[in-house]
């Protein structure tokens, strides 16, 4: 079971619904949902806003569920259509990992300790 699929049990459990209400008020199927809890199925791309309108989540869950999601998707598809110039470029040096270690913690202390909205 995946990081994702942990956190998706627990967040099921904790609100006291079945696999059944859970895939109700996600508009899935149950089974189709257990294959995404027991990470045989990949996390639907809008997996995260479901989770967030049928959940009453805290912004510590929700930043869980970001992270969750993160460490068990093997890859991640991300539309650079509406991106300004500097942040595509940005995002391809990373997913080329030619950004070195330095460089990259000063990016990942500057995104982590920025205000949150």
């Amino acid at each position: 079971m995946t990081e994702f699929g942990k956190l998706l049990r627990i967040i099921r459990i904790n609100c006291g619904d079945s696999a059944r209400e859970m895939a109700k008020k996600l508009n899935m199927s149950p089974s189709y949902l257990s294959t995404i809890e027991n990470g045989k199925r990949k996390i639907p791309a809008d997996m995260e806003d479901l989770l967030i309108r049928a959940y009453n989540l805290s912004e510590r869950d929700k930043e869980k569920i970001r992270k969750a999601m993160l460490e068990s998707s093997s890859s991640v598809k991300i539309d650079l259509t509406d991106f300004a110039e500097k942040k595509k470029e940005i995002i391809l040096e990373m997913s080329r990992d030619e950004i070195d270690d330095d460089t990259f913690n000063k990016i990942y202390e500057i995104i982590k300790n920025r205000p949150k909205n």
